[in-house]
């Protein structure tokens, strides 16, 4: 509905009451869109994985400026990432805990068994780094990892 204009005693048109109205009509619709765009957002980010224990679980970049990179992470039990190497330091926010293998490559491979706990942050020393990621527990794991540049 669009606001009318109200009239007063002597037949003008009363402005300030209808800028008034379009302002808050436009205030309301602003926050409305604004409330939308930042649920679109979190559906994003928290979205139910494609992936199974068979296929690798491959990070998605969430965003990247001139300081920072973010990466979603999520590896359903069994599954592990491809080997790759951290180029850069990174903080890493623990969204559903597992227990995880990280193994590194070569002749005898290397490996250590960590278990983040849901909400656990945490800023482990990769940089530099050749691994593979597995998800050795019976639950999925969901990470969050900001690098930082």
């Amino acid at each position: 509905m669009i606001p009318r204009a109200t009239v007063t005693y002597h037949g003008r048109i009363n402005k300030k009451s209808l800028s008034l109205k379009r302002f808050a009509l436009g205030l309301g619709l602003g926050i409305i869109v604004g409330v939308s765009g930042v649920v679109v957002a979190f559906l994003v980010v928290l979205r139910e994985p494609a992936g199974a224990a068979g296929a690798p679980g491959i990070p998605t970049l969430l965003f990247e400026n001139a300081r920072a990179k973010g990466w979603s992470l999520t590896l359903e039990p069994g599954q592990s990432t491809p080997v790759h190497t951290h180029e850069l330091d990174e903080i890493v926010i623990c969204l559903e805990g597992s227990k995880l293998r990280i193994t590194k490559p070569g002749p005898e491979p290397e490996g250590q068994t960590v278990q983040p706990q849901f909400g656990e942050v945490f800023m482990p020393p990769v940089k530099g780094v050749t691994h593979v990621l597995t998800n050795a527990g019976a639950t999925r794991y969901r990470q969050i990892s900001i690098e930082l540049k």
